[in-house]
């Protein structure tokens, strides 16, 4: 971590105040003093000030210039902020960074758009691997590609004949011939265990649904040492600090995940605080009481920096997936699409009603905060019934259950989570990416409250947006981009990439927008009380911004750059030093 605000001031556009004033008790002096600027609290008054004073790692004072000017002492670095905007630490509630900083190591992350470019990436990749080794590409997801669809066998023979290549898209293996080969699969009436061939006209194999696992025993497993992953994740951390982010809220890990964040910690290696969300696929009430007893952790466990949050199970499938738990059938459209056969077919569904009672309610008993991965309507309703049942006979309101992702909100489900404490937390990147797509496929009705912000806050639901990053270092060209300005940007602009705006009426205001990724998603992890907000007594965790976010051009909100970020008090990331001033 570095010196506190060593190097940081710029003489175009910050001035350190050397003068000094009349003393105050040294308990009561300010480390640091920042005035002339506007302080965006979102406080419950929603109280813009000039200036802020931290002591230590904490938040002293806010107020006007004159205010929090009377707690300087001789010590006191003043810096004067020339009008620039301040506003809380931001919170990036759902990223799998470690399994992001893993994965750089084994293959960096590549975003690949079309089939020309998965060509493209394919060829170079030629050039490096040695003949007959086997080629996987990059994930990338198929409401992402130019062409909707999944690359052919052909396809992949024009990039490559000389490696077996492989990629899994949307839940299917796509090969090219030489990998279908050395699989034994060459026409029509072939068969792999474990797995279903999809063959063309011709017979030819097309794609399979399953046989990965007879694909990764052919492909040598890799792996990093521990130290070299941590170092990874500290590379990781420092790019979220450049773009404002000082918590994160790993989504998904286990208990070594765990231990090692608290060794970074230990190693005072950690520029972020973590929430970790624990994820295990129980199946029964003695399973949680096992698992719990086996991990010897629960949530709210650890400190400021590193903490034990929900545990979590998966409910249902994903969007780009096609396994998505909807309230109605897919349909034909949304079947060809994803290639699907059963005409009944409306997505996965991992657990029944009554197992996830049997479930929630061991988790609470234990306290446990609970979590669900589900991402379609259907999936949300079933585990809003099952809450319900469970607080027949267990008040459910207040132990926080969370939702995470839940596309399809409606008022009917967000009354329901009103009503039970259940709080979201949603990703708009997939709305940037995908809305276009969903209209394609699902329809206006859809795609109108696909990401449906408005609905959560207007119906008082508390809502995280983030971005659920899991590959890549790159801020806005990752597997989900993290830069928070750009969630920031969509949650208010409800444009996609593209720039069209679909359900314009889910459109947030700023200042909701942005406490989506302050003090909303402090209160899914229980830390409200202590980050989320500029307010005396609470982590000096903030971020000065080369803009003002309330009052810009709309389109300037995801150009938006932190000058400097401040964690606990200390500098984590300044912008001069990186520019070269």
């Amino acid at each position: 971590m570095f010196s506190p605000f060593k190097n940081f001031l710029c003489p175009s556009c910050f001035v350190l105040i050397l003068s000094l004033q009349v003393s105050v008790p040294a308990a009561e002096t300010a480390t640091t003093i920042f005035k002339n600027g506007k302080v965006i609290t979102l406080d419950s008054k929603s109280r813009i000030m000039e200036a802020i004073a931290i002591r230590g790692g904490k938040i002293l004072a806010v107020g006007t210039n004159s205010e929090v000017m009377q707690f300087k002492g001789d010590q006191t670095k003043v810096i004067s902020l020339n009008g620039k905007t301040v506003i809380p630490g931001l919170i990036e509630s759902h990223v799998h960074a470690l399994r992001a900083a893993r994965g750089e190591l084994l293959q960096p992350h590549q975003e690949l758009n079309s089939v020309a470019e998965i060509q493209a990436w394919i060829r170079e990749k030629v050039k490096d691997v040695p003949a007959g080794r086997w080629i996987t590409v990059p994930r990338t997801d198929i409401t992402r590609l130019k062409e909707r669809r999944r690359p052919t066998p052909a396809e992949m023979d024009a990039a490559c004949t000389t490696h077996p290549v492989y990629m899994n898209i949307a839940r299917k293996n796509v090969l090219n011939t030489l990998g279908f080969q050395l699989l034994g699969i060459k026409s029509d009436g072939d068969k792999l265990a474990g797995a279903r061939i999809i063959f063309d006209e011709k017979g030819k194999p097309l794609m399979m649904v399953g046989g990965g696992g007879a694909i990764r025993k052919l492909i040598p497993r890799k792996t990093v040492p521990d130290q070299s992953t941590r170092a990874a994740l500290k590379k990781l951390h420092a790019i979220y600090n450049s773009v404002g982010i000082t918590s994160i809220l790993e989504r998904g890990s286990g208990v070594s995940e765990y231990r090692e964040y608290e060794l970074m910690k230990e190693n005072k290696e950690l520029t972020v605080r973590m929430t970790m969300t624990i994820r295990q696929q129980v199946r029964s009430a003695a399973a949680v009481k096992e698992f719990t007893k086996k991990l010897g952790l629960i949530t709210g466990d650890g400190d400021d920096w590193v903490r034990v949050g929900p545990l979590k199970i998966s409910v249902d499938g994903g969007i780009h997936w096609g396994s998505t738990r909807l309230s109605e059938p897919y349909g034909e459209k949304r079947r060809q699409f994803y290639v699907l056969e059963d005409a009944n077919y409306r997505g996965d569904l991992a657990y029944s009603r009554e197992l996830m009672e049997e479930i929630f309610e061991a988790g609470q008993k234990l306290g446990w905060q609970m979590c669900c991965h589900a991402t379609g309507d259907g999936c949300v309703n079933e585990i809003l019934s099952a809450l319900e049942n469970v607080n027949q006979r267990l008040p459910v309101k207040g132990r926080r259950f969370c939702i995470t992702h839940a596309y399809f909100p409606t008022e009917e489900s967000v009354r329901r989570s009103k009503a039970l404490g259940v709080c979201y937390d949603t990703q708009t990147f997939l709305f940037y990416r995908d809305a276009d797509a969903i209209n394609e496929i699902y329809g206006p009705s859809w795609v109108n409250r696909f990401m449906g912000l408005k609905t959560f806050v207007g119906g008082g639901v508390p809502v995280a947006i983030n971005s659920d990053h899991m590959n890549g270092f790159d801020p806005n060209r990752s597997m989900n981009a993290f830069n928070p300005f750009l969630t920031l940007y969509i949650a208010v602009s409800r444009r996609d990439i593209e720039g069209n705006v679909f359900g314009a009426h889910q459109k947030l205001s700023r200042e909701q927008a942005l406490r989506c990724m302050t003090i909303d998603a402090a209160y899914i992890s229980y830390e409200e009380k202590v980050k989320g907000t500029l307010e005396p007594g609470k982590l000096a965790d903030l971020v000065v911004l080369d803009r003002d976010y309330l009052t810009c051009p709309e389109n300037e909100i995801r150009e938006i750059k932190p000058l400097l970020t401040v964690l606990d008090g200390q500098v984590v990331f300044e912008a001069a030093k990186t520019d070269g001033n």
